[in-house]
């Protein structure tokens, strides 16, 4: 599926409302380990990170598919630093009648994608934290290619400059776990 195919079919399985650009990020990250979608990623500050993902979610934005609303601390109350901003998307009008026709002329990857989606509300909430967690371990995991422990998991963690607890790790293994990414023990 094409990018920007996918990025509107995960916010319309999300509610049709998705928060954070990086919450998107993770999602499509994930799916491309399924072969959903076909989009590079490298390391970044939150994690994995692809250039495209993020062009397409503007340029699905500049043609109306989709709908930005930017919140700031004074939006939403949060106790946050005064140039705080996030960024949530809402499927459009228009950005509706492509995903009915997505979902019949992909019918199989629409379902996937949809049921991927599941699982993350269902595990982690799609919160942001969550996803970038389990991204970032998934990403160490698959770059070293060797079962690992938790502690050799944040020693790499720290050479992408990645900060991550044992806590956090744990937490991502869970979702892992349920998205099949990661053996059980």
């Amino acid at each position: 599926m094409e990018i920007a195919d996918a990025i509107l079919v995960t916010i319309k399985a999300a509610g049709g409302c998705i928060s954070g650009r990086t919450t998107i990020q993770k999602l499509i990250y994930f799916e491309s380990l399924f072969n959903l979608v076909n989009a590079n990623y490298r390391p970044h500050y939150y994690g994995p990170y692809s250039s495209d993902v993020s062009s397409i979610i503007q340029e699905l934005t500049y043609l109306d598919f989709l709908k930005e609303e930017v919140e700031t601390r004074e939006t939403t109350g949060f106790t946050v630093s005064g140039d705080w901003k996030r960024y949530c998307y809402t499927i459009s009008n228009d950005g509706d009648e492509i995903i009915e026709h997505i979902k019949k002329e992909h019918a199989k990857e629409y379902s996937e994608i949809v049921n991927f989606v599941k699982i993350c509300k269902e595990t982690a909430n799609l919160d942001v934290n969550i996803l970038s967690w389990a991204a970032k371990v998934n990403y160490i995991l698959l770059k070293q290619g060797t079962p690992m422990t938790p502690e050799e998991i944040t020693t790499i963690a720290e050479s992408f400059g990645w900060k991550l607890s044992q806590d956090q790790i744990n937490t991502a293994v869970e979702l892992l776990k349920q998205l099949n990414l990661c053996q059980a023990n």
